[in-house]
């Protein structure tokens, strides 16, 4: 049955497969605090995949595809445990450094744009905030005009960005040039709206050594980059919503220069990446007799 469940997946729900069984290994072997339930929620996922890859009717394409992000979410929150018990080291004062040494003027520049008017910063909070969408919308477009095979080259592409973006998580932890939360209105400004999105980022977001590299600018410039092609009309459009993306991020204090230039290098090595190992994931995986 498994072997048929597996075979029966696509390159990205292989992907997932494997990402998820990395993390219930990694869960098992490190056993941080919490690690019992992280590792039960790893593996009802893993079986969820594997069980809606058998499934028939018309709704089953749907809940596979919905399920790609809920295991991106819920990967995301997990994190930090094990994060934490993988590498203690902390690359903040190398993040900052290197933003002193290459890019100091510019931060500057960056995070007091505009003389940081109000309304403007509530703007860049929704922008922010709006982050997850921007690549849900490309994936859905793509189903809508391209079928399941130009949704499946999206979706493995986006699910690879995530996946790599929390790699680097484990090899560079660092929680980004964040403003205490008491401190945050008075240093970062803002009216109504960028305090509620503060307030929901603040409860929202248990994984915080998610610094290096920036996934926000990652998984805003690679959808764009994606949806350029394929869709000329809705590109610039596309593209404007991922800029804001990647102005926010540095804007509202959770991110590092550098982070954004690696995110940058992440989403190319992304699309690098992606081809071959999308056709060694899509090889035929038979079951047996």
């Amino acid at each position: 049955m498994i072997r048929g469940a597996i075979a029966a997946l696509r390159p990205s729900e292989r992907l997932t497969a494997l990402v998820l069984a990395g993390l219930l290994a990694l869960a098992v072997f490190a056993r941080p605090g919490g690690w019992a339930p992280r590792s039960a929620t790893f593996a009802g996922l893993l079986l969820v995949l594997l069980v809606l890859g058998l499934a028939r009717g018309r709704a089953a394409p749907a809940l596979r595809d919905f399920l790609s992000i809920l295991v991106v979410l819920l990967v995301f929150l997990l994190l930090q445990p094990l994060v934490v018990a993988v590498n203690g080291h902390r690359w903040d004062s190398a993040l900052a450094a290197a933003d002193r040494r290459w890019f100091g003027a510019l931060a500057a520049h960056w995070h007091g744009a505009f003389g940081r008017p109000a309304a403007f910063t509530d703007l860049v909070y929704l922008a922010y905030a709006s982050f997850y969408f921007l690549p849900i919308t490309v994936a859905v477009l793509a189903r809508i005009r391209s079928g399941p095979e130009g949704f499946e080259r999206v979706a493995f592409r986006i699910l690879l960005g995530f996946y790599l973006s929390f790699l680097g998580y484990f090899l560079w932890p660092a929680e980004g040039p964040r403003v205490p939360e008491a401190l945050a209105a008075a240093q970062l400004g803002g009216g109504a709206v960028s305090q509620a999105v503060r307030a929901f980022l603040n409860g929202a977001e248990s994984t915080t050594l998610d610094a290096f590299p920036s996934g926000h600018t990652a998984l805003s410039v690679l959808p764009a980059l994606l949806a350029t092609r394929p869709f000329p009309r809705l590109a610039p459009l596309l593209w404007a919503w991922a800029l804001a993306v990647v102005f926010a991020t540095v804007y509202i204090g959770v991110h590092y220069v550098a982070d954004v230039a690696a995110g940058l290098l992440f989403a190319g090595l992304t699309l690098v990446l992606a081809p071959p190992l999308e056709r060694w994931l899509g090889r035929p995986f038979s079951a047996p007799g």
